[in-house]
């Protein structure tokens, strides 16, 4: 669908408080969800029935740096079972992530853009969630 976003607003049915992760989330996910759900409850802009789909966001993220890790580890190219050279399978999982991402993080209003738009949603850079640089 082309044109505006819709713009992320306070709900009626916010939760009022950062609930425990889910416990399929990896260590690095669950850094993700505490750091990067606190202010989506504080501004009152998230529901319960949409955790699950933060959860999603949060996986996205944490596979980004693991896939980085992996392309760290093994290089870019790798290998194959017949002695040529191919692309890492980690550098797939990383590019998808990173789109996955990055269409989640809009959605909750996350990304420079959707928060610039979405007023009343503030967001400390302190400590950078994986996935994301810090300036």
């Amino acid at each position: 669908m082309k044109g505006r976003k819709a713009t992320v607003q306070r709900t009626p049915e916010a939760i009022d408080r950062v609930p425990a992760a889910p416990a399929a989330l990896s260590d690095l996910a669950r850094k993700v969800w505490r750091r990067e759900l606190a202010p989506l409850v504080a501004a009152r802009k998230i529901a319960a029935h949409e955790l699950p789909l933060f959860a999603s966001y949060c996986s996205a993220t944490a596979r980004i740096d693991e896939a980085q890790a992996e392309i760290d580890k093994h290089g870019l190219l790798i290998l194959s079972a017949t002695g040529e050279l191919k692309r890492n399978p980690a550098t797939t999982i990383q590019k998808e992530a990173i789109a996955l991402q990055a269409r989640l993080a809009a959605e909750f209003g996350i990304t420079p853009a959707s928060r610039n738009k979405n007023e009343g949603f503030a967001h400390d850079d302190d400590d950078a969630a994986p996935g994301v640089d810090s300036i």
